[in-house]
């Protein structure tokens, strides 16, 4: 399975005391690995956090869902070609 996207950074880096960022949910470790996770690892991440930070608990919930939609819906279009 291929992640609707490359990463889920919304350019809001800001971390809570758990070292989450507010924005994409993601934590230091994941963002620092993202490159190296698989498409299944970074399917699940995109996952969870657009159940938690996606769902308005995120510093900007709306451009989180906003880009995950545009993401899947321009591997849609690539996928109709």
């Amino acid at each position: 399975m291929e992640p609707v996207t490359k990463k889920p950074c919304i350019d809001v880096c800001e971390f809570n005391k758990k070292a989450i960022c507010k924005a994409c949910g993601r934590t230091r470790q994941e963002k620092k690995e993202w490159k190296q996770l698989s498409p299944e690892q970074k399917q699940a991440i995109w996952t969870r956090i657009l159940e938690s930070h996606g769902s308005g608990k995120g510093k900007n919930p709306k451009a989180l869902r906003e880009l995950y939609e545009k993401a899947k819906n321009k591997k849609k279009k690539k996928k109709k070609s």
